[in-house]
């Protein structure tokens, strides 16, 4: 997945927020960006364009190849009808405020086959925390094996494992039993 603002962009909701704009938490993120095009955070099938006054105002659902639903809300503009197929390069929308919302942004949300709302963030490779985005940006990114890929963003996201000094992630190095320690100590320290 890419983000689906061009960059800089700021998050100014997290997923898993609680508050009194959400009944449970959010269940999504919310960004801003100064370019206000919105583009496609995978390839796949345009499933829905519709809006919704009470909640996402103008929103667009597209379908990836893994049965995912990628939901882009509070759109000014829609380009993009149902049955469209559409890339990471095409631009779906306009980042807008329509719908139950109080400023203007892209509210991004992404759900699995069972309709269970996931935790964005890792998969677009950034941290899930409010202010100026921070991507995972290994320089050996390419050389993570493809499946393996939303793993090592939710630990870089999670702060477990963030890569030598040389910015690299280092993929098909051997792990040692001091370095299993430091993860382990870092997930019993999350648990509590």
């Amino acid at each position: 997945m890419t983000l689906p603002l061009k960059t800089p962009v700021t998050v100014t909701a997290v997923y898993g927020q609680k508050g009194s704009y959400w009944q449970t938490y959010h269940k999504g993120i919310d960004l801003i960006s100064d370019s206000f095009d919105v583009f496609s955070t995978c390839v796949g099938t345009v499933r829905v364009v519709a809006f919704d006054e009470g909640g996402w105002g103008n929103y667009i659902s597209i379908g990836d190849s893994n049965g995912n639903r990628h939901i882009f809300c509070h759109l000014e503009k829609t380009y993009v009808s149902v049955g469209q197929r559409v890339d990471k390069t095409t631009v779906i929308g306009k980042m807008g405020k329509t719908g139950n919302v109080s400023g203007i942004h892209l509210h991004f949300e992404l759900r699995n086959s069972k309709n269970e709302d996931i935790n964005p963030a890792p998969l677009l490779g950034i941290l899930n925390e409010k202010g100026k985005v921070r991507q995972v940006d290994f320089t050996d990114f390419e050389s993570i094996s493809e499946w393996a890929r939303p793993f090592v963003s939710t630990v870089f996201a999670e702060g477990i494992m963030v890569g030598d000094s040389d910015g690299r992630f280092r993929p098909k190095d051997a792990i040692t039993r001091e370095e299993v320690a430091a993860i382990a100590a870092k997930i019993i320290e999350r648990i509590k």
